[in-house]
């Protein structure tokens, strides 16, 4: 455990790092911050720090910088919020009164205007069942022998595939088709779904059955995503290489989130810091998470996520997603009425 004058001093290295991204000195601590301490005494503490892992020092500075170490015990032990006041949630709130209501509209307009409030990147998942359900099955004519399946998932979400179809059958053979399939697939999930497929006796049901399994299992990775704010994050720092830039950009429009992104089964009031290495996929370990769920227990949830670099302003962005996750759930029950 850390003495308490260690936890000051990574404090306020921290709170120095976020702010100027450039290395800290024991020099600039005890001017900046008129410690009762001197230069040397700092300088002790700093190389401390550094021996158990909360700070690093780069080759080419004196100054020491934040491990993840040092950042995980900031957030849990040390980091001042700075609550959202009555004048920016108002200003929020207003914004989103002067759109239409609709879901797509307000996931769109919450990721912007997150992601302005923190300049990072904002991403704002589509709500989704923990397990999804076939809402209905459609099949589309393209051309002999092949078809559209759209499956309708129970969160209103479309998943679609090319399937192949007896080659005589047109569009109302097909639509007499899907039909029957819904009689007995709809609201069914994609491993109940599995259970039923033998017991059709024509091939093709049998066939098609899966496909549409397959079809609801890949809904509950597919959400759909909301991003904005890339371009603030990649003015950091951190990106100011073409090469960390370029292979930001292609993750992140890649839209590789989607599973880092995959929310709890039931909405969670708090926010999850995932920092660094923390984070499951490779090329997030340069980067923190903050993520929180919102939505209906036991029903569809979603999440807004905060994606910068692991030099991110904690105090600030963490209280702003749990307000923003909180604001979804609450317009979620405007729309159900």
């Amino acid at each position: 455990m850390l003495t308490q004058r260690r936890a000051d001093i990574l404090n306020l290295v921290v709170d120095e790092y976020i702010g100027t991204a450039a290395p800290v000195s024991s020099r600039a601590l005890v001017d900046r911050h008129n410690l009762d301490v001197s230069t040397a005494t700092v300088r002790n503490e700093l190389a401390a720090l550094e021996q158990e892992g909360y700070i690093t020092h780069p080759y080419t500075s004196a100054g020491r910088i934040p491990s993840n170490t040092g950042y995980r015990f900031y957030v849990e032990e040390l980091m001042a919020e700075e609550p959202i006041g009555a004048d920016e949630r108002r200003t929020i709130e207003h914004q989103f009164y002067q759109v239409a209501p609709g879901l797509d509209e307000w996931l769109q307009l919450a990721a912007s205007v997150l992601a302005a409030a923190v300049g990072n990147v904002a991403v704002v998942a589509r709500p989704q069942r923990p397990v999804p359900h076939l809402r209905q099955a459609q099949l589309v004519h393209l051309r002999p022998g092949a078809a559209l399946l759209v499956g309708v998932l129970d969160d209103g979400s479309i998943q679609e595939r090319i399937v192949s179809v007896p080659e005589d059958e047109g569009q109302p053979e097909l639509l007499a088709r899907a039909s029957r399939l819904n009689d007995r697939l709809s609201l069914s999930d994609s491993d109940r779904i599995r259970t039923i497929a033998p017991q059709f006796e024509d091939d093709d049901d049998r066939r098609l059955t899966l496909e549409i399994a397959d079809l609801v299992a890949e809904g509950a990775s597919a959400a759909q995503l909301f991003i904005e704010g890339i371009r603030a994050a990649l003015a950091q720092p951190e990106f100011s290489t073409a090469d960390r830039m370029l292979d930001a950009v292609e993750h992140l429009e890649a839209y590789e989130l989607r599973g880092a992104l995959r929310p709890p089964h039931s909405p969670d009031p708090g926010a999850r810091v995932l920092i660094g290495d923390e984070n499951e996929r490779s090329w997030l370990h340069d980067w923190t998470m903050v993520i929180s769920a919102f939505g209906e227990p036991g029903g569809a949830v979603g999440s807004v996520a905060v994606l910068g670099p692991t030099r991110m302003h904690y105090g600030h962005t963490i209280p702003r997603v749990r307000y923003f996750a909180r604001l979804m759930t609450d317009l979620l029950h405007e729309l159900d009425g």
